[in-house]
C-alpha cells in the first residue's frame, strides 16, 4: 500500500473524480458534525492539532502531549435528529488513543401502509463505536488511524458495519502554519433486507495558521471536502479568535449545501473544564441546529 503523504494527497483530490458514479451509500448520520467546535468553524479543523474534538475530521489530531480528557456532546440537528458523544484522548509517550461511542436518533417518523392517518411512529436508531490511535512519525508529522463499528436500525430492520479513517497532519516549517490531509467513513455497511450500501466516504485536505497579538491567539482555517461518492466539493473556512486561553469566538462558512453555509459559536474555559456551542441557521424553514459540547482536561 501506498502511504507516502504525497501519494495520499492525490487521492484525496482526484479519488472522488475516478470512483464508480451512481453506487449506493448509506450512514448519512455520519456526514453530520459530532462537536461544536468544528460546527461553528465550516468544519475546515482537518488540521487542527492535538485537538480531540478534530479527531473525528482527522484521526491525527487526536496526537497530544497534554492530559487525559473527556468529551461529551450533543446536538439537536433539523427534522428531530439528535445526536450524543461520549469520547476519550489517552496520550501515552508512544502516541495517543481515543475512544468514542456516538448515539443518533431520528424520532417520529410515521408508519403508513395506505393514504390517510399514520398508524403510529418509531424512532431511527443509529450507533457508532470508535476506536482510534494517533502518533508522531518524524520531526512534525503526524499520522492516526481509527476503526468503527455501525449498528443501525429503521424500523424492524437492522445492518452493520465495518468504516476506517486516516489521515496525516503536519507543522510546517512555517511558524504557525499546519496542514492536514484525511480519509473518513471508508468501508461498508451490511444488508438493509436486500441491498447493502457504502459509506459516505469523504477526503479532506486543508491547512491553519495561528497568529498571537498579545493575549488574542487567532486561528484561521481553510479545507476542501470531497464525498468519493458525490460530485460536489464543499470549500471550507474557520476564523478562531481566543482571549487569553479562557474565551473563544468562532465563524464558519461551508459552501456547496443549498439549505446551510454560515455558522457561528464560542467556547469558554474554566480550570478543567472546557464548553463549546455552535449555532448553524438552515434556509427554506427547516429550522436551525445547536450543538452543544463540554470537554474535561485531567
Amino acid at each position: 500500500m501506498r502511504t507516502t503523504v504525497h501519494l495520499l494527497l492525490l487521492f484525496v483530490l482526484y479519488a472522488g473524480s475516478i470512483s464508480a458514479q451512481g453506487s449506493s451509500t448509506g450512514s448519512s448520520q455520519l456526514n453530520l458534525p459530532l462537536s461544536a467546535r468544528s460546527a461553528s468553524l465550516g468544519g475546515a479543523t482537518v488540521a487542527d492539532i492535538g485537538t480531540h474534538s478534530s479527531s473525528f475530521v482527522n484521526p491525527a489530531n487526536l496526537w497530544t502531549e497534554g492530559p487525559t480528557s473527556v468529551l461529551l456532546s450533543h446536538s439537536q440537528w433539523i427534522q428531530d435528529i439528535q445526536s450524543e458523544i461520549v469520547g476519550t484522548q489517552i496520550p501515552f509517550s508512544f502516541g495517543t488513543f481515543g475512544l468514542t461511542v456516538l448515539n443518533t436518533n431520528v424520532r417520529g417518523i410515521e408508519i403508513r401502509e395506505r393514504p390517510g392517518p399514520p398508524l403510529g411512529t418509531f424512532t431511527a436508531r443509529f450507533a457508532t463505536f470508535q476506536a482510534g490511535f494517533a502518533t508522531k512519525v518524524s520531526d512534525g508529522l503526524l499520522v492516526g488511524g481509527a476503526l468503527k463499528y455501525i449498528y443501525e436500525k429503521l424500523y424492524v430492520d437492522e445492518a452493520t458495519g465495518i468504516g476506517f479513517d486516516f489521515g496525516a497532519a503536519y507543522r510546517t516549517p512555517v511558524e504557525g502554519l499546519t496542514a492536514g490531509i484525511s480519509m473518513t467513513n471508508l468501508g461498508e455497511l451490511g444488508e438493509f433486507r436486500n441491498d447493502a450500501s457504502q459509506l459516505p466516504a469523504v477526503g479532506r485536505i486543508g491547512a491553519s495558521y495561528i497568529l498571537l497579538y498579545g493575549e488574542v491567539m487567532l486561528t484561521s482555517s481553510v479545507a476542501l471536502a470531497k464525498g468519493l461518492h458525490q460530485t460536489q466539493t464543499h470549500a471550507q473556512l474557520g476564523l478562531e479568535a481566543v482571549y487569553d486561553h479562557m474565551l473563544a469566538l468562532r465563524i464558519g462558512y461551508e459552501a456547496g449545501y443549498e439549505t446551510r453555509g454560515l455558522a457561528a459559536g464560542l467556547g469558554i474555559r474554566y480550570s478543567i473544564l472546557q464548553f463549546d456551542y455552535a449555532y448553524l441557521p438552515f434556509s427554506l424553514g427547516l429550522g436551525d441546529a445547536h450543538l452543544f459540547s463540554i470537554g474535561f482536561q485531567f
